[in-house]
């Protein structure tokens, strides 16, 4: 007996959460359970990615902050599709699918996937206390994406130990492939003015302050009078774009700064890259930006948050610096500029890292057991398949 799946999250924009959920919904077995996804913001950057071969997409887009529709339209087809889990993507999509549960006729299992780490503002925190950890409480299986989440949100709510798992975050590793990508690469080199011969680090992040440009731009300021085959590559958009950009006019560093702006695909950046640097200032959960220049052999220097240090191995993979401080930042960027030999051992072992540990294909199965151990502890679930181990 194959379950019903509903996957719910509140909209496919192009962000990494949202790219998480299409990446494990299209790589799901549909021979261990049928598959369908539920949006209700308006939203759908990332439906074109959708596999709808596999999964079937249904959405009711909310009118106003309390419209309560989604839920109910929700709740009805977890009626019709007979749905034996409701797995939810971020806290906000656990609340609809909490509303829905208790508008449907079934009592299907409940799963959340955590995203969030540390909130940006004290109205998540209170989110959390008021009534998210309540909702955490009806859950049969709490997934957070990295062992430091978990960690950190056990000492929150103690409570979630009982329920809780770690999937890491994985890709779709045959997509960052570095021999296929290299062309790429030298072609968005040559377009953007950058010599062969130029050292490149490429910064994958939307232009927001917890991302921590100005920070960066305070380091290159200090390495690059001493590193003139240095240029950067910064890939996104955001609201202080136009701020960063004046401010690397201001240090001198234009003529070697390069702008993109948003990109529906990354890979010719990171591939026109030697290194790339995620400075964040603010917990990074577990990013996929840093599992994608890892896989395409683009050793990484990030910021000591969150679960950087699962992926980013000092020394291995790449290195890890306090966030917010310049000086560090500068010594590990020198570092890395001027050793050629040292770039490519840790792209290699870069690679091989989310080969072995965050494949698309690994979360997928995971979560899959995880769907499956629920449904195996329902009332009369006897007859369904038998669930392997989550593992670590």
């Amino acid at each position: 007996m194959v379950p019903n799946v509903m996957f719910v999250v509140p909209s496919l924009i192009r962000a990494g959460a949202e790219t998480q959920v299409i990446d494990l919904v299209n790589q799901i077995d549909p021979g261990q359970m049928r598959v369908h996804l539920f949006t209700f913001e308006r939203q759908l950057d990332l439906l074109e990615k959708l596999d709808r071969s596999k999964v079937s997409h249904h959405q009711c887009v909310r009118r106003s902050k309390y419209d309560l529709q989604p839920a109910r339209e929700l709740g009805r087809l977890i009626d019709e599709l007979e749905i034996d889990v409701v797995h939810c993507t971020l806290q906000f999509a656990l609340l609809c699918g909490w509303l829905a549960r208790r508008y449907s006729r079934r009592q299907p299992r409940l799963i959340v996937s955590v995203h969030t780490t540390l909130n940006r503002d004290f109205k998540g925190d209170v989110l959390d206390w008021v009534m998210y950890q309540w909702l955490m409480r009806a859950c049969d299986q709490i997934i957070f994406v990295c062992d430091a989440q978990r960690h950190h949100w056990i000492r929150r709510f103690p409570f979630i130990a009982a329920t809780a798992v770690t999937i890491h975050n994985g890709i779709n590793v045959a997509r960052f492939d570095p021999s296929q990508t290299a062309p790429a690469g030298v072609a968005l080199r040559a377009q953007l003015g950058i010599p062969a011969d130029a050292v490149v680090l490429a910064h994958v992040a939307a232009f927001r302050p917890e991302k921590a440009h100005q920070v960066l731009l305070q380091a290159l300021a200090q390495v690059m009078p001493e590193l003139p085959e240095l240029q950067v590559i910064f890939a996104g958009d955001g609201p202080l774009r136009s701020a960063i950009t004046e401010q690397g006019r201001q240090l001198g560093l234009a003529p070697r700064l390069h702008f993109t702006g948003s990109l529906p695909d990354v890979r010719p950046v990171l591939a026109a890259a030697d290194f790339s640097v995620l400075p964040s200032i603010a917990v990074e959960t577990f990013s996929l930006a840093m599992l994608e220049s890892l896989a395409l052999e683009v050793p990484m220097i990030a910021s000591d948050l969150g679960g950087a240090r699962e992926a980013v191995l000092q020394g291995e993979t790449g290195a890890l610096v306090p966030p917010g401080q310049v000086a560090e930042l500068a010594a590990a960027l020198r570092a890395l500029c001027r050793d050629a030999a040292g770039r490519r051992r840790m792209g290699q072992r870069g690679r091989q890292l989310v080969l072995e540990r965050y494949d698309g294909a690994m979360m997928a199965q995971k979560t899959a057991d995880a769907v499956l151990q629920c449904v195996r502890s329902a009332p009369g679930a006897a007859r369904l398949p038998y669930a392997k181990s989550m593992g670590k």
